[in-house]
Formats: C-alpha cells, structure tokens, sequence
C-alpha cells in the first residue's frame, strides 16, 4: 500500500492520455474513477501522480473536462485511506491542532461573504481553492518514506518540467499557433503578455515557478548524470522567456535565505553561470529565431489571393524585437508610465482599492468571493457594483486579497499560523532540510505581494510536501547533502 510502483504509475499515465484522445467528459470522469480505485492500493502512486497531474491540469481540463476534480479526489481519498490505515486521529487534535485555526480562518472568510451577499456556492468554491492543497501536508507527515521515494517525486517533477518547456519553447516559436487548444490560440493577450510563454500549464508565472522549484529541486538528486546540464539549462531558459519578474524576485530571495543560513556561497558561480548560458543558449536564440519567424509572416493568416504581393506586403505584422525585452521589463517596474498605469487598474490599484473596503469592513473583511480572489473568476462578486470595480479583477496580491476580504482577525490568523511553521522548521535538527523549508517559506512570502500564492495549485503542492516531509519524524532519508 505504502510502495510506489512503476506500472501502476505508466497505466495512469495512459490512462489520462486515453482521456485525452477522447475527450469526453465521461470518458474523463470514468478515468478519474478507474486511478482514485486503483489509488486506494497503491496510495503512494495516487500521491506521486499528483506531481505531474497539477502542472498539466489546466490544459487537460481544457481538454477533458471530466478531469477537473482528479487532483482533489485523490488527496481526499489518500487521505481518507491513510486516517483508516494509520489511525492517527487518536493524537489528533494534539498533532493537528493548529487546523481549529484553519477552520476558524475558513469561517470567517465564509461568513463575511454571506453577510456581503455571496452565494454558499462561491463560498465553498473559494474553500476549495485554498484548502485542497494544505491536506498533502498531512499526507506528507503520516505516510512513512521509504529510502528513494523523494528521488522518484523528483525524477518525476524533471520529466514533467522538460516536457513543459519543450512545449513552451514550441509555442514560442509558432506564435501560439502549435500544440495548444484551440480557445487558448484565440485568447487576445496584451502585446507585453503575448510573447510571454505561457505553456500547457495556461499561466507564465506559475509556469515559471513550477520549474524554478524542479530546476532547485534536481540538485538534491543523488544519480548525477552529464546531461542533468542541459536538461537545467532547458528548464532556466524557458523561466526566462517567461518574462515573469515577480517568480525571479521570490526565488532570488529565498535562494539567498538558503546560502546565507547554509553558508553555501561557493554555490553563487555555477547558479550564475547556469542563468548566463540558460540566457546565451536558450533564450537569446528563440528569441531571434521567434523575431525572424515572425518577420517572414510564418503563422498569421494569408492574404487572398485576389490581392497584390504589394498590399500583402503591407499587412504583415509589426514585430516587436524582443531581445532586450527582459531587461527592460525589470528598468520599467519604476518608470513613472509604469506606476501610473498601475495606479488606474494594475497592481497599486488593486491595493489602493482593496484598502478602501477593507476600511469598511475592518473586523472580518467583506468576505471569500469578493474581492480578486479564484471565486472572482467564476462567480460574480456582489460588491464590485458597489465600488465601481470591473469584472475579472484578479488581485495577485495575496496580502491585499487576504485583508480586504478576512479583515484584520484573519490575516492575523494567517500571519500567526507561519509565525509558528517558522519556529517549528527553524528548531528541524537537520540542517539542509531545516535551511531548505525556511527558503521555501521566504519564497512563499515573497510571492504573495506579486501573486495570490494560496490559490496556486502547483506551488503549494510542492510547499506543503516539502513541510509535512521536513515535519515528518519517520523520514528515512536525513543524508541528503545538496551536490
């Protein structure tokens, strides 16, 4: 039950594939049925799919929609499954008790939302988005690791994180033409936003940071092979032609926190020189190869052919050279249009205005399902009328999210709740995993003033294994020294 087993874990693969090729829903919905089954026998395998099941899942819903609650029946069953096995609910309450917490943070977020006029749906919708993921911590702490099963979560995270950027690379490079849905093909991007590489994972910051996490995450691999080089080269590069600045500032910050509580500084020259070739080798060439694709008219429509070489001519597309495009997105964060901009619907915007309700809703906010937050996106919000705010608002400010809609009671929760994990994982007697849970908390913390972290699927998966894992007192593997 407690062991992974390799073909239990391909016929997953296939049968995912399976659902895909015929994309009806209830050809997903029976797939989805077949893996949680065959999950509550093989629970590790059910947890380790995970690993490559959320980073692809916004493109596999597009696809089959009868995937869209995989990922949740898996950690629930697991998790059912292991409470059975494992009987851990005689200490629980001295093991998990910083859930009441959680709960008492969950309730108020739902009751504020009602008295604001939210329905129960959007409420629980929004429950969901934040809490689904905190239950691998649990799953992390209570399953016993056997020796090598960190490095099979991690091998998988490799494979799943090349095939994202070779895909990301080929959507570079076709326009977003290539091996994408056909309702991603036709969004209308912002030109700044449409040569940003979005991948099969539909966003550029999440995809920048899922493989910013494996990229970290194949240093701790004990088997070092010659080609983990370019393969980590691959993975930077597509970061890069992500252009997402908020991911680079988060993990350039815990990345620091890491080398100066591991007193690892030797580790600066080869991290450098991996984001200077990733930067000579990858990005700069599909950047020009992109440039010159898109200057010779490949992937846009043809002209008629009643119409003359002459006026085809002069419809072909402006190009916007982009080589210099990543260093200016980071001189233009201060530029004076930048913060104007900003301050008529961007970032300080959004912060300016989640202050003026928060200033009318002080205690507990005005609640989940209000203000820029997953609910948002799928469920009207009943005070935007009320405050002059557009539909489609997304605050990606977890701070800002977090006080406009749970009030000063809530995000005091939240602030004590990782006041407390910081002191748990500063007292882990191991160094390395003591060192590399804080870096990943100061990552974390980073990404909330630029993204609304907690609704992030992909990110937090990783974060709440690596902290139940680290938590975890029958972790077999300790000997973990970074290479």
């Amino acid at each position: 039950m407690y062991r992974f087993t390799g073909w239990v874990f391909i016929l997953h693969i296939i049968l995912i594939i399976r659902g895909l090729i015929i994309p009806h829903p209830l050809m997903g919905y029976f797939v989805s049925l077949v893996i949680v089954l065959s999950s509550l026998v093989y629970l590790k395998n059910g947890l380790f799919l995970l690993f490559a099941f959320f980073p692809l899942r916004p493109f596999l819903v597009e696809i089959n929609e009868g995937l869209t609650y995989l990922g949740d029946a898996l950690i629930l069953f697991i998790l059912g499954a292991v409470f059975i096995n494992k009987r851990p609910w005689k200490n629980l309450f001295k093991n998990y008790s910083w859930l009441a917490a959680v709960g008492v943070f969950l309730l108020i977020g739902l009751i504020s939302g009602l008295l604001s006029g939210i329905s129960l749906t959007a409420g629980i919708f929004q429950i969901r988005a934040l809490i689904i993921t905190v239950l691998v911590l649990i799953l992390a702490k209570e399953i016993t690791w056997r020796k090598g099963d960190l490095q099979k979560i991690i091998w998988i995270s490799l494979g799943t994180a090349v095939l994202l950027s070779l895909h990301g690379i080929v959507e570079k490079l076709t326009l977003r033409q290539w091996l994408l849905p056909e309702a991603w093909t036709e969004w209308n991007l912002a030109s700044a936003n449409a040569m940003r590489i979005y991948g099969l994972i539909g966003n550029p910051n999440v995809l920048a940071t899922y493989l910013l996490i494996v990229f970290f995450l194949t240093f701790l691999l004990k088997k070092k092979t010659w080609w983990l080089i370019p393969v980590r080269l691959l993975i930077v590069g597509t970061t890069l032609l992500t252009f997402s600045r908020g991911t680079l500032l988060a993990f350039a910050g815990g990345t620091a926190i890491f080398l100066l509580i591991y007193r690892y500084w030797k580790k600066i020259i080869p991290l450098t020189l991996y984001g200077v070739a990733a930067f000579v080798l990858i990005y700069y060439p599909v950047v020009s190869a992109t440039e010159l694709i898109e200057e010779n008219g490949y992937f846009h429509e043809t002209a008629q052919s009643d119409q003359s070489e002459s006026n085809s001519a002069a419809k072909k597309p402006v190009t916007v050279k982009e080589n210099n495009v990543f260093i200016e997105r980071f001189k233009e964060m201060f530029a004076s249009e930048t913060v104007q901009a900003s301050a008529e619907w961007g970032r300080i915007y959004v912060v300016l205005k989640g202050v003026e309700i928060f200033l009318d809703h002080p205690l507990i906010g005005s609640g989940f399902a209000t203000y820029g937050d997953a609910a948002t996106q799928s469920f009207s919000s009943p005070i935007y009328e009320e405050y002059g705010i557009l539909d489609g608002l997304y605050a990606d400010n977890q701070y800002i999210a977090l006080l406009t809609e749970t009030g000063i009671i809530g995000t005091l929760i939240i602030l004590t709740l990782f006041g407390w994990l910081i002191y748990k994982l500063w007292n882990i007697q191991h160094r390395l995993w003591r060192t590399i849970s804080l870096s990943a908390v100061f990552v974390f913390m980073i990404s909330g003033l630029f993204y609304n972290i907690l609704e992030d699927k992909t990110f937090t998966l990783y974060f709440y294994f690596i902290i139940g894992y680290v938590l975890n007192k029958r972790n077999m593997e300790t000997d973990y020294e970074m290479d």
